[in-house]
């Protein structure tokens, strides 16, 4: 959102005169770039993300950032990203000529929460500087603090020139006409107002003829505000002061009043001058500012900063404090089936709940999306957890009706505790996140506490993570192959490449137990790049008729230089493309479906082909294969397992007859047994894969195997 200046310079505060100079950079950069620089400086909130030509693209906020790399494993995750996936893209754009004034007032009124949370300032569309609703409100009294300094000042200068003023009333009339703040002199000598201005007439609804000369103490009865600019100023109304009085219609409003004494000749108090302003809509701005700033929009509870900010506190002040972090079951379903606008009223329900299941003291947030946390400033007894967290999950789960409409959901809950479980609020929300995905794997609407065994878990995890990235760059990680037999005549035309790790002090660990540790880190970039280049190496000397099959996780397709590695590693170990095959599963077609397709399709255009794996498994493989020319299938090992009972055998048959008819060749995974070899021969399968005819073999082997078979 770009936000740009209508007039000139304003002679009033602007944009520009509160920017943050603050770091600044590249979308391309990565995610550890972000790590530097908050971890640098704990004071950092923003930082902006701006392009080669210093044109601003989008906007870091720290807590939103911490927020997201919290998750299980989010920093090895996030750690080599690009800036541009984790950035806010679309970020409040400010021009530095806009007066701060109109940008609370007019601009900021209207934004959700998480827009002014932060912005960018920019000078002709180039980079000034970053702001937050905070920066905004503390330029915004300093400015008022500033202007009553220079109100002080004009009374001294009033007392010095007093002489001369009296001389000239026609200039001090004019002056003190167009002051556009009220003004009330009052002789001190009589306790009359010895003269008003136009702006104290209107604020007070008073003509000055019936002021002037007057004991006014009987005038202002019901005026508040008019009876507190005519009298004598007491001790507590010395100096700037603010205060909510009613007018002469009955309407409250918010008064800035200064109180200033000028003395005579010989230094004796002659006249009390009263300065003041009407500030009510400055102060429902700036209220509105903050509640933007500290309070979601949509369900009135306390929104991400102020969360971290409450968090932050608690666990710097040494309080015990216990963290619940929430998560609503099927709420997807809910938008999805009824609309977001059901979804937001079920929101809205779900927050009333949770209000009603917290106590007085406790914190209730809404982090983002159906994601919701409590913090109580206390560690209660485990009985007493236990019951309030399942209070929430049953509380939470209860029915609702919206638009007639009759919905159910769940509630996942984990929780951890400061300091038993964690020494500080950004470990603790992340155990507290790990205890809510364990939570939700074992079955959802239910809670986990973080213990010692998670914490075990995590250590162990982090610990195999840091040892697999020093494996793949040594001779820890092989491959093994696994081939695959055209039938009838069981000749080896492709062998399929698995990876392999051979710890020094466990041994062998098996690929399902790192493979996905991989995904979860951001190591399987590099594991997935070794295993392409060594599956061609050792390829290339194979007879020209077998080919390689390789797979490929969801998660490789996200980085941007994937076409490129697989285009070196045919290059480098001069591999022809159309002995490389690239297996997929349907997981890839779940998110960023048209951009991984369009991958595919520039792989299928250098001369790849393009397997579908574990055929079968998912709810929509008709329409994937409607949507993109596959080579091969490959049938899932589970229907192949339960030949030869019909059921299996009437799905294969279907799955047969189908890729027949859009000239797809099959293979079969799994298979064990002669009877399964003869069932899928008789069904037309055009190739098997499973322990009947090969197991997975090391480099030497396989060699052997493909020569006795070609």
């Amino acid at each position: 959102m770009d936000i740009s200046a209508q007039t000139g310079p304003s002679p009033f505060l602007v944009m520009g005169d509160i920017a943050r100079k603050g770091p600044v950079i590249r979308p391309s950069d990565l995610g550890e770039c972000l790590f530097d620089l908050f971890h640098a400086d704990p004071e950092l909130m923003l930082v902006a993300v701006v392009g080669e030509d210093d044109v601003p693209v989008g906007l870091v906020e720290r807590q939103a950032f911490f927020l997201k790399v919290s998750g299980k494993f989010g920093h090895a995750l996030f750690n080599r990203r690009p800036v541009a996936l984790l950035m806010d893209a679309s970020p409040v754009m400010i021009d530095a000529r806009v007066s701060a004034s109109d940008f609370t007032a007019q601009t900021l009124m209207g934004q959700p929460s998480d827009l002014i949370r932060g912005y960018i300032v920019t000078e002709n569309g180039y980079y000034r500087g970053t702001g937050s609703a905070l920066d905004l409100i503390n330029a915004s009294h300093s400015h008022a603090v500033a202007s009553a300094a220079s109100l002080e000042d004009a009374a001294e200068e009033l007392r010095r020139a007093n002489k001369k003023i009296l001389r000239d009333k026609l200039f001090i009339d004019t002056i003190v006409e167009n002051i556009p703040s009220a003004l009330v002199v009052r002789s001190v000598r009589h306790g009359h107002p010895v003269l008003v201005n136009r702006a104290a007439e209107e604020m007070m609804g008073c003509r000055r003829d019936l002021l002037l000369e007057k004991d006014t103490a009987q005038v202002f009865c019901a005026d508040e505000i008019g009876f507190l600019l005519v009298s004598r100023p007491d001790a507590e109304q010395q100096g700037v002061r603010e205060q909510v009085l009613c007018n002469q219609h009955g309407e409250q409003r918010a008064i800035s009043t200064r109180h200033v004494t000028i003395t005579d000749e010989r230094g004796g108090p002659r006249w009390e001058l009263c300065v003041a302003d009407d500030v009510t809509e400055r102060r429902n701005a700036q209220h509105q500012v903050e509640q933007l700033a500290h309070y979601d929009p949509l369900t009135g509870l306390a929104n991400r900063a102020l969360f971290s900010s409450r968090l932050d506190a608690l666990c710097a002040g040494g309080q015990g404090a216990t963290l619940l972090c929430i998560d609503l079951d099927y709420f997807k379903t809910v938008n999805d089936v009824y609309g977001h606008a059901a979804g937001d009223a079920l929101l809205r329900l779900v927050a009333e709940r949770l209000r009603a299941c917290s106590r007085p003291e406790d914190l209730v947030a809404r982090l983002g999306g159906d994601e919701f946390a409590i913090i109580w400033p206390l560690v209660p007894e485990p009985v007493e957890l236990t019951g309030r967290a399942r209070e929430i999950v049953e509380t939470v789960s209860k029915p609702y009706i919206i638009d007639g409409h009759h919905i159910v959901i769940g509630a996942s809950v984990g929780s951890a505790l400061y300091p038993q479980d964690a020494d500080n609020a950004e470990t603790l929300l992340q155990y507290a996140d790990i205890a809510l995905y364990r939570a939700k794997s074992q079955g959802r609407n239910g809670f986990q506490f973080f213990d010692a065994a998670l914490r075990d878990e995590i250590q162990t995890r982090v610990r195999l993570g840091n040892e697999l990235r020093a494996a793949i760059a040594s001779s820890e990680i092989s491959l093994h192959f696994q081939p695959l037999y055209s039938m009838p005549g069981n000749r080896i035309s492709a062998c399929e490449a698995l990876v392999r790790w051979y710890h020094p002090t466990h041994g062998m660990i098996p690929p399902d137990q790192f493979v996905g540790l991989a995904e979860e880190n951001g190591l399987i970039h590099d594991l997935g790049e070794w295993v392409l280049r060594a599956a061609c190496m050792e390829a290339v000397d194979w007879p020209a008729q077998v080919k390689i099959a390789v797979n490929v996780s969801p998660i490789q397709l996200r980085n941007p230089r994937f076409l490129s590695i697989v285009e070196n590693a045919l290059a480098c170990s001069g591999l022809a493309p159309h002995r490389l095959e690239i297996e997929i599963t349907e997981n890839i077609f779940v998110q960023n479906s048209a951009t991984n397709r369009d991958i595919l399709k520039q792989l299928g255009r250098i001369g790849c082909s393009i397997v579908l794996d574990d055929f079968g498994t998912g709810y929509s493989s008709l329409g994937y294969l409607r949507s993109f020319q596959f080579q091969k299938i490959k049938i899932d090992r589970s229907f192949v397992q339960e030949l030869p009972e019909r059921s299996a055998s009437g799905i294969i048959q279907a799955i047969i007859s189908l890729a027949q008819s859009m000239d797809i060749p099959i293979t079969a995974e799994g298979v064990e047994t002669h009877d399964q070899w003869a069932h899928l021969n008789d069904l037309g399968c055009n190739q098997v894969q499973g322990f009947l005819l090969g197991r997975p073999q090391p480099s030497d082997m396989i060699r052997q195997s493909i020569l006795s078979h070609a």
